[in-house]
């Protein structure tokens, strides 16, 4: 069975399953193994015990910071977030250079709506940086 078959009757995603043959961990087309690893895989998928022993292994600080870029889909998303969110106090990063940045690091000319994107990240940066300095805890 092809993966894109598979993935329209899992609870797994396309993307997950791409990555796991990217990553050698099942093959296309599925064996018989591999699907019987991937139904025990679906049985345990999001169950609160096994991602609570799965993370208690991060540190806190990378904990928040899954949960902080957790909805940003593509890799260029979360290394824009992570870039902006790692910069010291007082320190700038100009959305042209961050633009530039993601381009030559990710290999593609962004769009205007990646562009407007990115904006969108830098405000939630943003935000979020100012939460934190008003509820008066500082970053470790």
């Amino acid at each position: 069975m092809e993966i894109e078959t598979y993935a329209g009757q899992s609870r797994l995603s396309h993307k997950i399953l791409r990555w796991m043959v990217q990553n050698k961990m099942i093959q296309n087309p599925l064996s018989e193994t591999d699907r019987l690893g991937l139904q025990l895989i679906e049985k345990t998928w999001g169950k609160r015990e096994i991602l609570r022993a799965q993370l208690s292994q991060f540190s806190r600080k990378r904990r928040q910071q899954l949960i902080n870029s957790a909805d940003l889909e593509t890799k260029w998303e979360r290394y824009a977030y992570s870039r902006l969110s790692n910069l010291e106090k007082g320190e700038r990063l100009p959305m042209k250079k961050l633009i530039d940045e993601v381009e030559i690091t990710f290999g593609f000319t962004l769009s205007h709506t990646h562009k407007s994107r990115l904006y969108c990240v830098r405000r939630r940066v943003y935000n979020d940086r100012n939460k934190l300095l008003k509820s008066g805890k500082t970053e470790a």
